[in-house]
C-alpha cells in the first residue's frame, strides 16, 4: 500500500472513528431523553389519577353524609310533610355548596324519580345510565357515570351512591352532578410544554377536558386508533407515539386508567419539546465531527504536500537529471538490497558496466551537446531492450550499471548482446547533418553466494568491462 493511501486509509478510519462515536453519544441522550419524557409523562398522569380518586372520595364522602341523615323512607315526590322536605332540601343545598363545581345534587327513589334537589324535582332519570346500572346490579354500592348532556343541556358526569334498605331490592339513590369545568380547571393547573397535551377521557373515549382547551370538543368522541386500542385492552397504563387527530402535532403520550373509575387521563409531550435539547445537542455535536473531519482533511492534505516534496526530493537525489534514470547513489542502494535477495534466495542476478567507446572522441569532434545526446540515446537504447524488473543507472560520465534480476547466464548473454546491438544501431544528428554511430563495451559479472559484497562484485563486472575496451571494444567480456 502506498504511503498516499495509507494515510488517506487512516485519515478515513479516524473519521469514521469519530462518526461512530458521536453516533453512539447521540443515540444514547435520545434513548436518555425519550425515557425523562416517559417518566414525565407517567408521573403526569398518575397525578391526574390521584386527584381524580381524590375529587370521587370527596363527593362520595358528601354522599354518605347525606345518606346517613336521610330515611330511604324520606324519599317521597311529593313529599306530605313541608317540614321534612324543607330541611332535606336545606341540606342538599348545604351539601352542595362544599362541592366545587357541583352542578346539582339530588335523591331519587326506587322508580328513579328525583325526589329531593337543588334544582328541580320530580323528574324522571330511569332512562340515566347510572340509575339503570345500579337497579340492575343490586350489588353495587357506588357508581360514576360517563360523559353526558343533563336537563339543562349542560355536560355532566354523575357520581351516585346507593341507599341501604332493610329488606332487598332498590331503595335509592343519592348523587351528584359535577360539571365538567372542575376537570378543565384542575387540567388547567398542570405545567405543559409549548406542544404538549393532556386530556381526561371516560372509558367510552368522550372528552371530559382537554389542555389546550378545545371547548368545542367536550363531550365529543375522540377520534384516535390507539386510545382506543388502549381503552379495550386490559391494560392499566401504556405508552405510545403517534399524531394528534386534533392538532396534528407528534406526541409521546402516556395513557392511564384510573382504576374504579371510568376515566382516562392521557398525558401528551410533543416530540418538539422533549426533543428540543438533544437537537441542540446534536447540531452541537454535528459541528464539532465536521470541524475535527475538515482538520483531519487539512493535515491529510497537508502531509500529502509533504510526502511530495519528500518523493521529489528522493528523485532528485536517485535520478541523474542528464538521462533521467537511477544515478550512482541510487544503483548503489538498490545493488545492496538485489545482491541480498539474490544470495538469500539462490536467484540469478548479474550485473553489467556499460561504455560508450570513444565518448571524448565525440565530445572533441561534435561538441558536449552532441556528448549529452550520446548518452541520452544509450539510455534509451538500454531501457528499450531491458525488462521491467531490470535496474538501469548511469553510473558517472559515459559509463552504465544494470542489474539483471533473476537471470542465469544464458539471460545474461542474450541480453548483453541485444544491448550492445541496439546500441550499435543507434543514429544521432550531428549540426551538420550527418549521422553519428556508436558502441559499447559491456562487462558482466554472475553473482553467487559467494560473491561478499557489492564492492567485490562491481570490481569483477568493471574488470570484465576493462578486458572489453582492451579488446577492440564494441564487444561482451564476462568476468571469471
Amino acid at each position: 500500500m502506498s504511503e498516499y493511501r495509507k494515510s488517506f486509509f487512516w485519515c478515513l478510519c479516524f473519521c469514521l472513528m469519530l462518526s461512530i462515536v458521536a453516533a453512539l453519544d447521540l443515540l444514547t441522550s435520545y434513548r436518555q431523553e425519550e425515557k425523562s419524557a416517559y417518566d414525565r409523562v407517567a408521573n403526569a398522569s398518575f397525578l391526574l389519577s390521584e386527584w381524580l380518586h381524590g375529587t370521587m372520595e370527596n363527593s362520595d364522602y358528601v354522599l354518605r353524609d347525606i345518606i346517613g341523615q336521610v330515611s330511604p323512607d324520606a324519599l317521597r315526590y311529593p313529599d306530605t310533610d313541608l317540614v321534612r322536605q324543607a330541611r332535606i332540601t336545606r341540606l342538599i343545598e348545604a351539601k352542595r355548596a362544599t362541592l366545587p363545581n357541583a352542578a346539582g345534587v339530588g335523591l331519587i327513589d326506587s322508580n328513579c324519580v328525583v325526589t329531593h334537589t337543588n334544582a328541580q324535582a320530580g323528574v324522571d332519570v330511569s332512562s340515566r345510565e347510572w340509575c339503570k346500572s345500579m337497579r340492575e346490579d343490586p350489588l353495587r354500592e357506588t357508581l360514576v357515570s360517563h360523559v353526558y348532556t343533563n336537563k339543562a343541556g349542560r355536560l355532566s358526569v354523575t357520581q351516585v351512591r346507593r341507599f341501604p334498605g332493610a329488606g332487598p331490592g332498590f331503595h335509592g339513590l343519592a348523587g351528584v352532578a359535577l360539571d365538567l369545568g372542575v376537570f378543565s380547571d384542575r387540567i388547567a393547573l398542570m405545567a405543559l410544554g409549548q406542544g404538549g397535551a393532556i386530556l381526561i377521557a371516560d372509558t367510552r373515549l368522550g372528552l371530559l377536558a382537554r389542555k389546550p382547551a378545545r371547548p368545542e370538543l367536550l363531550g365529543k368522541i375522540l377520534d384516535d386508533v390507539q386510545t382506543a386500542k388502549f381503552g379495550a385492552s386490559n391494560e392499566r397504563y401504556a405508552f405510545y407515539r403517534g399524531r394528534s387527530t386534533i392538532d396534528g402535532h407528534k406526541r409521546l403520550y402516556g395513557a392511564r386508567k384510573v382504576d374504579d373509575l371510568p376515566f382516562i387521563v392521557i398525558v401528551g409531550e410533543a416530540d418538539s419539546d422533549w426533543q428540543a435539547s438533544w437537537r441542540q445537542r446534536a447540531l452541537a455535536e454535528l459541528a464539532a465531527l465536521l470541524l475535527f473531519c475538515a482538520m483531519a482533511i487539512l493535515m491529510l492534505r497537508k502531509h500529502w504536500v509533504l510526502l511530495r516534496h519528500q518523493q521529489m526530493l528522493s528523485k532528485m537525489a536517485n535520478t541523474d537529471t542528464l538521462a533521467g534514470i537511477a544515478n550512482r547513489r541510487h544503483f548503489m542502494s538498490r545493488f545492496g538490497v538485489e545482491l541480498k535477495h539474490a544470495q538469500r534466495h539462490g536467484t540469478g542476478l548479474a550485473v553489467l558496466m556499460l561504455d560508450i567507446d570513444h565518448f571524448k572522441q565525440i565530445n572533441d569532434t561534435y561538441g558536449h551537446a552532441m556528448g549529452d545526446q550520446a548518452i541520452l540515446a544509450c539510455a534509451r537504447a538500454c531501457q528499450t531492450v531491458l525488462r521491467d524488473i531490470d535496474f538501469l543507472s548511469r553510473f558517472g560520465g559515459d559509463e552504465f550499471a544494470i542489474l539483471l534480476s533473476d537471470t542465469g547466464i544464458e539471460g545474461a548473454q542474450v541480453a548483453a548482446e541485444r544491448l550492445r546491438q541496439e546500441i550499435l544501431h543507434c543514429r544521432i544528428a550531428s549540426t551538420a547533418g550527418e549521422p553519428v554511430t556508436m558502441t559499447a563495451s559491456i562487462g558482466l559479472a554472475m553473482l553467487d553466494a559467494s560473491t561478499p559484497d557489492v564492492e567485490a562484485a562491481l570490481a569483477k563486472a568493471d574488470a570484465a568491462l576493462y578486458r572489453a575496451k582492451s579488446r577492440g571494444r564494441n564487444c561482451i567480456e564476462f568476468a571469471a
